[in-house]
């Protein structure tokens, strides 16, 4: 069993975010865990800067979301994930969206970015069980 530290901050009053921090080829990268969201995400942008030897493809999909549907989503295998103990050689086809509308929320707040979504499809996959009480995330390999 792996565990990580959760971070819960309030953006506004009664608003929560649940984070964690976690590490993509090597760099430490901020994600927002989201019950809600269907699939893993990571910010295209961020990738475009700082993983541009990745090869991305088009999601040929139905997507749709919070913000919408319509919106262009592309996929990469995204190397050495890393949360905590816990390590991916490679986090197969995890969808690229563009992330400005939520760090511009973030620094409106005068929080710092977030790189990373982490979806159910890695909640589910591997049994996560979210401890509020002692703000641990607790999940298996």
């Amino acid at each position: 069993m792996y565990r990580t530290k959760l971070n819960i901050v309030e953006l506004e009053q009664g608003d929560f975010h649940t984070l964690v921090n976690g590490r993509v080829a090597g760099r430490v990268v901020r994600m927002v865990l989201d019950t809600g969201a269907s699939r893993s995400c990571m910010d295209m942008s961020y990738v475009a800067e700082m993983l541009p030897q990745l090869h991305t493809a088009v999601h040929e999909g139905v997507t749709a979301g919070i913000g919408g549907d319509g919106f262009e989503v592309r996929t990469a295998d995204i190397p050495d994930f890393r949360l905590g103990h816990f390590r991916l050689d490679t986090y197969e086809t995890m969808a690229l969206l563009d992330f400005s509308y939520i760090n511009l929320a973030y620094q409106r707040l005068q929080r710092k970015p977030v790189q990373v979504i982490l979806g159910n499809d890695f909640l589910v996959q591997h049994k996560a069980v979210i401890d509020y009480a002692n703000k641990i995330l607790l999940f298996e390999k």
